[in-house]
C-alpha cells in the first residue's frame, strides 16, 4: 500500500481494479491519497487499461499492471500493458511472468530504476532480410571497457536477479510493445550462441530471454531446454581479438546451425524470429543468424542486442546453400554482400542501461 502511495505522489496514476465493488477497507487504506478504486465487470478484456490510458494521454506500454491472479495477466495482455508478476501470487499464469518482484521494495525499486527510461531503442535499423535493434549506445561506458567485460556485467545482473534484472526486463519489454511484438502471430525466440556454448539453454541470455517472451508475447514457440540454435564447434572470442577479422562472417557461418528440433514439421516455415544477442559491434552474429533462418523460411528476423558499441555495424547479405539444421563447410555459403548497415538513433537517457548494468 505504502508504495502504491508514494507512485502516485511521484506523479503516477495509480488504481486498483476488480470485478467486484469497492472493499470496505479500501478507504481507510488509501483514502485521501490520490490511489483509486475502479470497478470493471470483465476487466480480462484490457478496455480498462486502454481506456484510461487514453484518459490520461498515456500509451498503453506506459501502464504496468501489478497482476496477482489470471484475470490481471489477460487484462494486462488484452490492455498491451507492461506486466510484472506479485511473487506472492499462488497463479500458475502469473508465476509464469518473465518479470516478478517478490516484495513491496522490490516492485519500488522497479519503478524508481526504469523512470528514466522515456525513449524506445538507442539504434533502430532495417534492412531487406533483417532488421536491428539496440537498447542503449554502450560507448557512454567509456573506451576502457570491452565487449567481454560488458558481457561479464551482464552476466552478473542476470544470475543476481532481483530488481535490476526485473527493471532491465521491463525497459527491454517496453520497447518491444512500442514495436507491437505483442501482436505478432507466429512468433520465435531464440538467442544467439555464446563461443562456448554448451547447447543446453544454458547460456546467460537464455534465462533473460524465456522471461522476456513470456512478458510480451501472446504465443509460446520456443521451448526451454531446446535452444534455436547449436555450437557444434566453439569458435574464436571475437571480443577478445580472436577471430582475425571481425568482420568476417565465415568463423561463425561455420560453427552453428540450426537446432534440428526445429526441421521436424517445418516449425520455423513462415514464422517471424527475434534473436538476442546481449551486445554487438560490427553485427556479424544478426547477419549469420539471419542467413539460417532464412534458409528455414522465416519470413523476418530482428536482431535485439542490449548494447551497441560504437559505429561499425554492418549489414550482411548471406546465403546458406546447404541444410541450415545441419553444419554448413566452406563453399556450402556466400556472402553476398557486406555493407554498413544504415539506422537512427533516439537519444534518450544512457544512464538508466548503466544503472541497470553496473
Amino acid at each position: 500500500m505504502n508504495v502504491l502511495i508514494e507512485a502516485n505522489r511521484a506523479g503516477n496514476a495509480v488504481a486498483l481494479i476488480s470485478n467486484r465493488a469497492e472493499p470496505s477497507w479500501f478507504q481507510g487504506a488509501f483514502g485521501g491519497s490520490g490511489v483509486r478504486f475502479l470497478q470493471e465487470i470483465g476487466r480480462q478484456s484490457g478496455e480498462v487499461v486502454s481506456l484510461n490510458a487514453d484518459r490520461l494521454k498515456l500509451n498503453s506500454y506506459d501502464v504496468i499492471v501489478l497482476a496477482s491472479k489470471d484475470e490481471d495477466v489477460q487484462m494486462g495482455k488484452n490492455g498491451r500493458a507492461l506486466l510484472v508478476a506479485t511473487g506472492a501470487s499462488a497463479s500458475r499464469q502469473v508465476q509464469s511472468l518473465g518479470i516478478r518482484v517478490s516484495d513491496a521494495d522490490e516492485f519500488a525499486q522497479v519503478i524508481q530504476l526504469t523512470a528514466g527510461w522515456s525513449g524506445h531503442w538507442w539504434f533502430s535499423g532495417n534492412a531487406p532480410h533483417y532488421c536491428v535493434r539496440a537498447l542503449s549506445d554502450l560507448s557512454g561506458y567509456g573506451k576502457s571497457i570491452t565487449q567481454q567485460e560488458f558481457a561479464k556485467r551482464l552476466t552478473n545482473t542476470v544470475k543476481n536477479g532481483g530488481a535490476r534484472l526485473n527493471a532491465l526486463l521491463a525497459v527491454t519489454a517496453r520497447s518491444l510493445l512500442i514495436d507491437g511484438a505483442d501482436t505478432v502471430k507466429n512468433l520465435v525466440w531464440g538467442v544467439y550462441p555464446s563461443s562456448r556454448s554448451a547447447n543446453d539453454d544454458s547460456d546467460t541470455l537464455c534465462d533473460f530471454t524465456h522471461r522476456l517472451r513470456t512478458t510480451v508475447s501472446r504465443v509460446r514457440y520456443a521451448e526451454r531446454g531446446e535452444p534455436l540454435f547449436i555450437r557444434h564447434t566453439p569458435s574464436a572470442r571475437r571480443s577478445e581479438g580472436g577471430g582475425g577479422d571481425r568482420t568476417d562472417p565465415s568463423g561463425q557461418i561455420e560453427t552453428i546451425h540450426l537446432n534440428p528440433r526445429y526441421s521436424t514439421s517445418n516449425q520455423l516455415r513462415g514464422k517471424h524470429v527475434i534473436v538476442v544477442d546481449d551486445c554487438t559491434t560490427y553485427g556479424v552474429s544478426f547477419g549469420v543468424a539471419a542467413a539460417f533462418l532464412r534458409k528455414a523460411g522465416a519470413v523476418s528476423v530482428m536482431g535485439l542486442a542490449l548494447g551497441k558499441f560504437g559505429n561499425q555495424l554492418r549489414h550482411y547479405d548471406i546465403e546458406i546453400l546447404t541444410d541450415p539444421f545441419l553444419p554448413v563447410v566452406r563453399g556450402g555459403y556466400v556472402v553476398r554482400s557486406n555493407t554498413f548497415f544504415n539506422g537512427e538513433t533516439n537519444q534518450v537517457t544512457q544512464q538508466v542501461l548503466q544503472t541497470l548494468i553496473p
